[in-house]
C-alpha cells in the first residue's frame, strides 16, 4: 500500500491531498484525504483488514464504516463479536410472527418474567386475598366459602402461582369428584385469585389467558332438582320445631340458605307481606323483597317473632342429613318406597319452578329470588305444570283448612 502526495484545489484554494492506493484483487483503489495521519490511518486498518481475510470491510463507505464502528462500540460489553450478534438478530425475527419486532417479543418476556414480578407462593397470594376481602367486610358466610375453596386449591398447587398454568388448572379440575357446578365454582373463584394476583403484581397482566384455556365444565344434566309437593309435605312434618320457619321461607320465598342465616325476624312483615333481603346480606349485594304467599304466612304466624335470627345456626348440612332419615322413618312405617334423599338446593329450586308455573312471569319471578331472567327462563321454565304449582304453594301446616288471602290479611292487618 502506498501514499502518494498531491496538489488539490477547490474553491479557488489549493490544498495538499494524500492518496491512500492499494489493490483489492486485480481492482486498484484509491482513497483521498486531506492528512498525512488520515491516510496513514485508513493504510494501517486497510492492511489488517486484508491479513484477517476481510476484504469486504474495504469497500465499506465513509459512513458505513462509521455505522459499523459504532456497532463495535455497542457490542463490547457483552463481549460478542458483530457476526454473532447479526447471526442471532436474524434467527430470532425468522422466528417471530409477521409484523411483530424484536423489541415487542423482549418487552412480552419482560413482562412475563417471573424475576419481574413480586413472588408469591399460592397459598401466600391467597392469604393475601382472604385478608383483603376482610378489610371489605364480605360476609362472613361468602367468605368461608371462599376461604373452603381457596385453601384446598392452595393445599393441591404447593408453589410459585406463577407457575400454574391453565392445563395444571385443568388437570386438577377433571380429577375432582364433584358436580359440574362445583366444578365451576371452583374455576370462578380462581379467576377471582389471578384477578387479584394480577392488580398486586404477582402475575403478569396477561395470566388470565391460562384460566380461558380451561374448558368450561358442562352443566350437570340433573343440576335443578326440585321437591315434589308430596315430599315437601313430608319433610315439614318429620322436621323440628325449630327448622319448619327457614324450611318453610326456603321452600315458599325462594331465600338462599346464606341469606336466611343472615335474616332476622324484624325483616319478616307479615302485615305487608313481604321479606326484606337487604342488600348487605343478599349475594348480589342488591335489596330487593320475596313476597309471603298465603301458605307462608299460614306458617310463619305459627313462629313469627318480633326480632331475633330465624335460624340459630351456621352449619345446616347435617340437620338435612339427620331430616331425610326422619323422612325414610316414616315411610318405612307406611311401606313406602323409594327412600328419601336430600337435593342440593332443592327448596329454591322448587320456589323458583313453581312460582314461574304460577305467575307465568319470568321478569317477576327474578325479581323475586334475586336472579337474573335469563337465568331463571333457561333453567326453571317448565320444569312444572301449573296444576303442581297450585299443589305446591297450598301446602300449609296441620289444621289450618284455609288460607288468609293477601288482600283480606293486609285489610285486617
Amino acid at each position: 500500500m502506498k501514499i502518494y502526495t498531491g496538489k488539490n484545489r477547490a474553491n479557488g484554494v489549493s490544498y495538499t491531498q494524500y492518496t491512500l492506493v492499494y489493490y483489492d484483487g486485480a481492482q486498484r483503489r484509491k482513497k483521498n484525504f486531506g492528512s498525512l495521519k488520515k491516510a496513514k490511518r485508513e493504510g494501517v486498518l486497510c492492511a489488517t483488514k486484508f491479513a484477517s481475510g476481510e476484504h469486504e470491510v474495504l469497500r465499506l463507505t465513509s459512513t458505513d464504516r462509521g455505522i459499523y464502528l459504532q456497532a463495535l462500540e455497542q457490542l463490547r460489553p457483552f463481549k460478542l463479536p458483530l457476526n454473532v450478534a447479526v447471526l442471532e438478530y436474524v434467527s430470532a425475527l425468522k422466528q417471530l410472527p409477521e409484523g411483530v419486532t424484536l423489541r415487542e417479543a423482549v418487552d412480552l418476556i419482560r413482562r412475563r418474567n417471573p424475576a419481574m414480578l413480586q413472588k408469591r407462593t399460592v397459598s401466600q397470594a391467597v392469604d393475601d386475598l382472604l385478608a383483603a376481602k376482610r378489610t371489605a367486610n364480605l360476609s362472613a358466610v361468602h367468605l368461608k366459602d371462599l376461604e373452603c375453596r381457596l385453601k384446598r386449591f392452595a393445599d393441591a398447587f404447593q408453589m410459585n402461582i406463577a407457575g400454574v398454568s391453565g392445563s395444571l388448572i385443568q388437570a386438577w379440575l377433571d380429577a375432582m369428584k364433584g358436580s359440574g357446578r362445583t366444578k365451576r365454582n371452583y374455576l370462578r373463584v380462581i379467576a377471582a385469585l389471578f384477578r387479584f394476583a394480577i392488580k398486586r403484581k404477582y402475575l403478569p397482566k396477561d395470566a388470565l389467558e391460562e384460566i380461558e384455556a380451561v374448558q368450561q365444565v358442562k352443566k350437570d344434566s340433573c343440576e335443578i332438582e326440585i321437591f315434589t309437593p308430596e315430599a315437601m309435605q313430608e319433610i315439614l312434618a318429620a322436621a323440628h320445631p325449630e327448622m319448619i320457619s327457614w324450611l318453610a321461607i326456603a321452600a315458599f320465598a325462594g331465600l338462599r340458605t346464606a341469606e336466611i342465616q343472615r335474616l332476622d325476624w324484624s325483616e319478616v312483615s307479615l302485615a305487608q307481606r313481604h321479606i326484606e333481603i337487604k342488600a348487605s346480606n343478599a349475594k348480589t349485594a342488591a335489596r330487593r323483597l320475596a313476597p309471603i304467599t298465603d301458605n307462608l304466612a299460614a306458617w310463619l304466624a305459627l313462629y313469627a317473632q318480633a326480632s331475633g335470627k330465624v335460624m340459630d345456626y351456621t352449619s345446616w348440612w347435617h340437620h338435612f342429613t339427620k331430616l331425610s332419615a326422619r323422612v325414610n322413618q316414616l315411610r318405612e312405617k307406611r311401606g313406602d318406597l323409594p327412600k328419601f334423599a336430600w337435593k342440593h338446593n332443592a327448596l329454591r329450586h322448587s320456589f323458583i319452578s313453581y312460582r314461574v308455573a304460577d305467575t307465568q312471569n319470568v321478569a317477576q319471578v327474578a325479581l323475586e329470588a334475586g336472579n337474573s331472567p335469563q337465568m331463571i327462563f333457561s333453567n326453571y321454565r317448565q320444569l312444572v305444570t301449573p296444576t303442581a304449582a297450585k299443589a305446591w304453594f297450598a301446602i300449609v301446616p296441620p289444621g289450618a283448612s284455609k288460607i288468609v288471602p293477601m288482600n283480606a290479611h293486609s285489610a285486617a292487618a
